[in-house]
């Protein structure tokens, strides 16, 4: 009976180890805040706190395309163009979906008339 009762215990302890819900990698949304209802473009830079990386990009709004680059495996680099809108814009795909982790910054944008605007209020913030 001990053999039998030893696999019972690793058994039931390979399934606590394993349980701990959903993977860690992933995506991680976020959303802009801009102050203008009429943007065209936005480039923006997406930072992730080693040891976490950062390794694709997704356009989520309607319309939207993004063009981006991955500096390094905690950065990228890029442009999301279109009808761009406050609200959720980009998917980022990333090793650990843990929000404090990633830092978007937006670097600079312009109108659909390609009128360069300050970026004060403007934000991309990470949403669960």
């Amino acid at each position: 009976m001990r053999p039998l009762r030893a696999l019972t215990v690793l058994a039931l302890a390979a399934g606590v180890l394993t349980c701990g819900g959903d993977p860690p990698g992933g995506d991680v949304v976020f959303q802009l805040t801009t102050p203008n209802q009429d943007d065209g473009a936005v480039q923006f830079s997406v930072r992730a706190a080693e040891p976490n990386t950062v390794s694709a990009v997704t356009a989520l709004c309607g319309g939207c395309q993004v063009y981006s680059q991955v500096v390094s495996d905690t950065e990228i680099r890029g442009v999301l163009v279109g009808d761009v809108v406050a609200g959720p814009v980009l998917s980022v795909t990333v090793s650990d979906r843990g929000a404090d982790a990633y830092v978007a910054s937006v670097v600079s944008a312009a109108s659909r008339t390609y009128a360069l605007r300050a970026v004060e209020g403007y934000a991309l913030n990470p949403t669960q």
